[in-house]
């Protein structure tokens, strides 16, 4: 990722409608999934890039996020998060050593090994213990964002779901989200193949507050039907697997 990206994420992280509807994502799935009480339960945020989500996450249990990038940290710290910098390809924590794993968009990155990482995950892991995480959708999909992000690439279900599993991960649930991000992306997309620009930037930027306030609300109804029913199609992938019990 850019290094400029983690100021524009921190500076967009806790209003713009992409990042405040994926952590309401992430919130419903762990109230509905986590059965560990917050007094006893330890959350790692794999890859916790500016440390709000992870911040989010402390109602749940004791939470640690780690994050390979300098500024990522930095920001993190700034917010008070718990956070310490290394890679998710070699996570620096004993075996069975949370309860619960987040990894939001982090997978896909071409500094990351997602073999690697899910294997990490696993390790880490105790018995029973419970792995949410994002990543883009759609392999056909390809914006400028994308670039700007540093992505290798973007998945189906039924590659995520293989991975997983490959893993050792019992898949509890596996939805497409951000259903009604994607046609916006697609048109999107044709307009930057159709006008391209020189300066490859961020597709997230502040918007007009009437226009974030109108996605931010039909998508925080995504949220809550997401723990219910998946989704059919979607701008990104969200899976639930579980770690099984010796």
């Amino acid at each position: 990722m850019q290094t400029s990206e983690y100021e524009n994420i921190y500076k967009n992280e806790s209003s713009h409608f992409f990042y405040v509807s994926n952590h309401n994502i992430i919130i419903s799935l762990v109230k509905k999934y986590l059965k560990v009480p917050p007094s006893k339960a330890k959350i790692l945020d794999a890859g916790c890039g500016t440390g709000l989500l992870a911040k989010k996450l402390g109602r749940f249990g004791k939470v640690c996020g780690i994050d390979i990038n300098t500024e990522a940290i930095k920001y993190a710290k700034k917010r008070g998060a718990r956070v310490k910098q290394g890679s998710v390809n070699k996570l620096p924590f004993k075996k069975d050593s949370f309860n619960l794993i987040v990894s939001l968009d982090v997978l896909y990155h071409k500094q990351v090994n997602d073999a690697k990482a899910l294997e990490e995950f696993y390790r880490v892991l105790k018995p029973g213990g419970l792995v949410i995480v994002r990543v883009p959708a759609n392999k056909w999909l390809h914006l400028n964002h994308d670039k700007h992000v540093h992505t290798r690439q973007r998945y189906s279900t039924n590659e995520i779901k293989r991975k997983i599993i490959n893993s050792g991960f019992e898949v509890k649930r596996i939805s497409y989200v951000n259903m009604i991000l994607l046609p916006l992306a697609v048109i999107k997309q044709f307009a930057e193949s159709v006008t391209p620009k020189e300066e490859i930037s961020s597709g997230v930027s502040s918007e007009s507050k009437l226009l974030n306030d109108i996605l931010l609300s039909l998508l925080s109804m995504e949220s809550k039907i997401i723990t219910y029913f998946d989704l059919p199609f979607g701008l990104g992938i969200v899976v639930v697997a579980q770690k099984p019990s010796k």
